[in-house]
């Protein structure tokens, strides 16, 4: 009765947990899950804070076609329905008149603070009597053009420009792209270009998505209009994320149906009947159910790569009710699948644990991705085996035809039985390709070839990159992985800081070294410069300034009193501008990418374009503290290589945790060495293969590696703790048979997937399996047998 309410509260369970998945279910394909999280890195903070900023938020949208004007026309009418959209944070077709209304009332009255870099040497220049001259020639060469309204109406206040040049710093920090009738053309005038931003991350697919949709349309629609010709084209890291979402969905969905279908085909030709294949697959359907709840409850949401590992997985906990449907299908009639069950508890729990205990050093990684496939397949294996050994049996109780095999799996047992019965007569035989292997170790594994490449983890459609270089480079070309870095422990001191970096990148500027670059700089300056600029102008207010400026622009025409207003502005200091206050007027949303906190720390970002020499770059800031080049493609690189070293590293150290479980179930050497060694043969074996045939090795198949060492021992312990009854050997050498075809073909199924991480992983697992299984018998080369069956 006691058993009944067990089974009845798990039938219960499973179908809330069902309800729940149903209704909370939500994968993402989130380029941050495959980032180092929790880190006390400073880089690694900076990385995270890069790939998830506002930078990375921002599309650019070029339209192009035969005829200019109507491409434009287009791309303000699309700007206006896109600002309509909630995922939308602003859209910009031009430099709007609420910019340069903030740029106007917040810089004008403190213009003067930004007058110069080298306020000591560059202002005394500027209103020395040639000076003013010049700059009186240059004016008056500015108001005879026809554009020249604006100028003409702050010139009174603003004879020697100083606003003008806070102006084209302030154009200069956009973009690279022109300006043509008040709107963003493409550098040669063929495109319109819009830009906008949105509010959730642009790995967010449940709003990027139908945002891209939208776009289309809208395109689509406004475009037809028009007659046609017009052609969209994007750029976004939102474009990436959707795509890559797309095709891992289209991935998990072959892979379930196949890993289905072929599970059901290879189980029911091994060993018969549809009843046995839905029977044996109740325990791996509840386990992948129970992980996907509580990996819900537990992460909110699962990213893509975590669910198609988790139907793979399928084929891995399977083999626990298999190894007990078979053993009880073979037993004698009087024994029951309870009975079965209890016989096999030691042997399936060890075999569990072993495995779970594989997975246990993904789990502590600093990778929110490897930590959910981890806790997936730890939760997932841990569920099957509890309903393998509590549900299973009252289920082949209920359904009394599942009791016994079909006879030709009886026969394909007794025949695998004396297979290896006769193996382990032949000891140097079954003793040579151990030797083998551990022999050619040393000439084949130094030649094998590691490759630490994020990208290659990702396979989206090359047009699609191609189309997003193009995008950029009509507007921009900065480089998207390699900026200047600083942090400092305030504000203040960051922006100090950045202000030095700036002056010195110049130089590299000048050299050749480096094209250009856009940082905070062009908004705002440290309050030291900004007082440095205004103590320089009011020495010169103090030597005559104003009489000196009557002057000179007097002698190019100008009335002697049109700049009234500035002698009295000379009279005034007004306050250096603060972050603060930039932080709260319209320009405050520019900020973001370029200033930001970093922990207790204030860090600042200079973007680069057209690095020609790091190392001009890296000399440059070299003596400065706290700032360094980041390159962040490489940084992540590295970051993956060392995880995989650590991880090779884990393997050695997981492995001798398995031995101690072994140790601590036989209590001597020899059976648990036995049981360990055909998992060490297939690590030693699938490296070697990987090194003659030139597979270049990543993060996910060292992974995966593990994952074949959890489940090698599994059939090692089976093997061993049915040496010592060669009547049940053959069960369990026919259950290992099953289980290992279904394993491969499910993870034969990621080998073909379009993903490469799934291609690793159903590569590694899928031949380490097949491996596994041929090396099954080995372990009787250090156990006891009777000679019969």
């Amino acid at each position: 009765m006691r058993l009944r309410a067990v089974r009845a509260g798990l039938l219960v369970s499973l179908i809330g947990m069902a309800i729940y998945c149903a209704l909370h279910l939500r994968i993402e394909t989130n380029v941050l899950h495959f980032m180092p999280r929790d880190s006390d890195s400073e880089r690694a903070r900076v990385s995270a804070r890069l790939a998830d900023s506002d930078l990375t938020r921002t599309m650019a949208l070029s339209i192009g076609g035969d005829d200019p004007a109507s491409a434009r026309a287009t791309a303000l009418e699309l700007a206006e329905r896109l600002a309509e959209r909630p995922e939308v944070a602003w859209v910009r077709t031009g430099v709007d008149t609420e910019s340069l209304r903030s740029l106007y009332e917040l810089y004008f009255p403190r213009r003067h603070a930004f007058l110069s870099e080298d306020p000591e040497r560059e202002i005394p220049e500027l209103l020395s009597e040639d000076g003013l001259r010049s700059r009186a020639r240059a004016l008056k060469r500015d108001l005879a053009l026809p554009a020249s309204t604006l100028l003409e109406e702050l010139a009174g206040a603003d004879p020697i420009g100083a606003f003008r040049r806070i102006v084209e710093r302030f154009r200069g920090s956009q973009s690279a792209i022109r300006m043509e009738g008040g709107q963003f053309v493409s550098r040669d005038g063929r495109f319109a270009i819009v830009l906008l931003a949105t509010r959730q991350s642009a790995f967010d697919s449940a709003s990027q998505g139908p945002l891209l949709d939208f776009v289309r349309s809208s395109f689509q629609a406004l475009s037809e209009s028009r007659g046609g010709g017009l052609v969209l084209e994007m750029s976004g890291a939102n474009r990436f994320a959707v795509e890559s979402e797309r095709r891992i969905k289209r991935d998990i969905y072959w892979i379930g149906a196949c890993s289905t279908v072929g599970l059901a085909l290879i189980f029911m030709s091994l060993v018969g009947g549809l009843q046995r294949f839905i029977l044996v697959a109740v325990p791996s359907a509840s386990g992948i159910l129970v992980a996907t709840t509580l990996g819900l409850l537990v992460f909110g949401t699962l990213d893509g790569l975590t669910m198609a590992f988790g139907a793979a997985m399928m084929g891995v906990a399977i083999d626990y009710s298999i190894h007990l449907m078979i053993h009880h299908g073979l037993s004698p009639p009087s024994e029951t699948p309870e009975r079965t069950a209890r016989r096999l508890r030691g042997t399936l729990t060890l075999g569990a644990a072993t495995t779970m205990a594989s997975f246990v050093g993904l789990a502590l990684t600093a990778f929110p991705a490897f930590r959910e496939m981890s806790f997936f397949a730890i939760v997932g294996l841990g569920a099957a085996l509890a309903m393998t050994l509590v549900a299973l049996p009252g289920l082949l109780g209920l359904f009394g035809r599942a009791r016994r095999v079909p006879p030709r799996a009886a026969r394909l047992a007794s025949l695998l039985g004396r297979g290896v019965i006769g193996l382990r007569a032949r000891p140097r035989a079954l003793a040579a390709l151990p030797v083998a292997l551990v022999l050619l170790a040393p000439l084949v594994l130094p030649r094998l070839q590691f490759v630490d490449d994020l990208s290659q983890l990702g396979d989206l459609d090359p047009a699609l990159f191609e189309e997003d270089r193009r995008v950029r480079e009509r507007i921009s070309r900065f480089d998207a992985s390699r900026f200047v870095i600083a942090t400092a422990p305030d504000v203040e001191a960051a922006v100090a800081l950045n202000d030095e970096i700036h002056r010195r990148l110049e130089g590299v500027v000048r050299d050749g070294g480096l094209d250009g670059m856009r940082s905070l700089h062009a908004l705002l300056w440290s309050q030291e410069l900004q007082r440095r600029n205004l103590s320089a102008l009011a020495e010169q207010a103090d030597a005559d300034l104003g009489a000196r400026l009557q002057t000179a622009f007097a002698e190019e025409g100008f009335r002697p009193d049109a700049f009234a207003e500035f002698a009295l502005y000379l009279e005034s200091a007004p306050q250096p501008l603060t972050l603060a206050e930039l932080e709260a007027s319209g320009l405050g949303d520019l900020l973001s990418p370029w200033i930001f906190a970093l922990g207790d720390r204030t860090a600042v970002a200079i973007y680069l374009r057209g690095v020609h020499s790091v190392e001009a770059i890296e000399s440059a800031i070299a003596d400065l503290p706290g700032v360094y080049l980041f390159d962040n493609r490489t940084f992540i690189n590295d970051v993956y290589g060392e995880f995989r070293r650590t991880t090779l590293r884990q393997m050695l150290v997981g492995g001798g945790l398995v031995l101690l479980l072994l140790l601590l179930r036989y209590r001597r050497w020899r059976p648990s060495v036995a049981a360990f060694l055909p998992a060490a043969l297939v690590a030693i074996a699938l490296l070697e293969v990987f090194s003659i045939t030139g597979v270049e090795v990543n993060l996910l198949h060292v992974m995966s590696l593990i994952m074949v060492l959890g489940m090698g021992v599994d059939y090692g312990i089976f093997v061993v703790d049915s040496a010592d009854e060669p009547d049940r050997l053959g069960a369990t050498m026919l259950s290992l048979l099953v289980s290992c075809a279904t394993t491969v073909f499910v993870f034969g199924t990621l080998a073909i997937s379009f993903h490469p991480a799934l291609r690793a992983i159903g590569l590694t697992v899928g031949l380490g399996i097949l491996l596994a299984l041929l090396f099954a018998p080995v372990s009787l080369l250090l156990v006891k047998t009777r000679a019969s069956v």
